[in-house]
């Protein structure tokens, strides 16, 4: 598949034949546009509906590890830790968690990447490829609590202008946070979709990681990561793995690098410096529905 050469440079560095776009024509409040696409009824990033029908008719292995989960709650961590745990060191991935996100790069690249992959989505449990329930394929599902998570993809939708091409304020793009008119919709509603999922398919092998834990304990989170895809870890490997995917030095690691912007501080409750009250009493609103369940937000450690 021949790759344009006017699409931008991220698109050209992943291969893709299409550039990243919108067809859902979402406006703020004032009226600023945002690049989002629209597919069988969903809001989701502007990755182009193929894109889409690309990540859920891809070829699966029955080895492959997914990463799943609502954007900006640790999937990057995530990702990067598995990576290391299968090398049994504190090395970073040369090609970095985009050339393995299924819905964002061509096809090419993820078939390309040599067994056992570790590949990442941010689509609900129904549109990963039948495969992977059929191989069952062990599958680590990252949580957050929705403040946090506001904030980030945020803050991550206007540092991507190449994709996004949106400059508006925070308190105009909540209503869109609010309303799911953001990259994997309505932050209650996913997470809704995600419990519904673990409930029919009690066994299906799947982790769940909560950010807020992670930050707390991040060797714990690592050796349960290692014991649920079956990569033992020595003591020596599991603290040189602990001393890499620590925030500080993964920031350091991508700071020279174009998504170091994406990196940013890597906290629980960073959401006080943005949300106002309102903001806050609205989320916490929503979270109700959550309460009691698997995917109960924390909002504090």
């Amino acid at each position: 598949m021949s790759v344009p050469t006017d699409l931008g440079p991220i698109a050209i560095s992943y291969k893709r034949h299409l550039p990243f776009g919108d067809n859902a024509g979402i406006k703020d409040r004032q009226g600023k546009h945002i690049n989002l696409t629209y597919h069988e009824g969903r809001y989701l990033s502007p990755f182009q509906p193929q894109y889409f029908e690309y990540s859920r008719n891809a070829e699966i292995r029955p080895d492959d590890i997914l990463v799943c989960g609502y954007g900006k709650t640790g999937c990057h961590w995530v990702w990067e830790t598995l990576n290391m745990i299968q090398k049994g060191k504190g090395q970073y991935s040369d090609l970095g968690k985009a050339a393995a996100f299924l819905e964002f790069c061509s096809p090419e690249l993820y078939n390309s990447l040599p067994s056992p992959r570790i590949l990442n989505t941010h689509n609900p449990f129904d549109w990963l490829p039948e495969k992977v329930r059929t191989y069952k394929n062990k599958i680590i599902f990252t949580t957050r609590n929705p403040k946090d998570v506001a904030v980030s993809l945020y803050n991550h939708q206007i540092n991507l202008p190449e994709i996004y091409n949106y400059d508006g304020e925070f308190a105009d793009w909540f209503e869109l946070f609010l309303d799911g008119k953001v990259d994997c919709g309505e932050y209650t509603s996913y997470h809704l979709e995600w419990l519904q999922a673990l409930q029919e398919n009690p066994d299906h092998p799947i982790l769940i990681i909560r950010y807020e834990e992670c930050i707390q304990d991040f060797p714990g989170h690592i050796r349960k990561i290692a014991d649920f895809i079956e990569s033992p870890l020595t003591e020596e490997q599991l603290k040189e793995i602990a001393e890499a995917i620590n925030f500080k030095a993964m920031k350091k690691h991508f700071e020279a690098m174009p998504m170091s912007k994406l990196i940013r501080k890597g906290q629980v409750g960073d959401w006080r410096n943005w949300l106002t009250s309102d903001q806050s009493a609205e989320l916490d609103k929503r979270s109700e529905k959550l309460k009691g369940t698997i995917f109960e937000p924390q909002f504090e450690v």
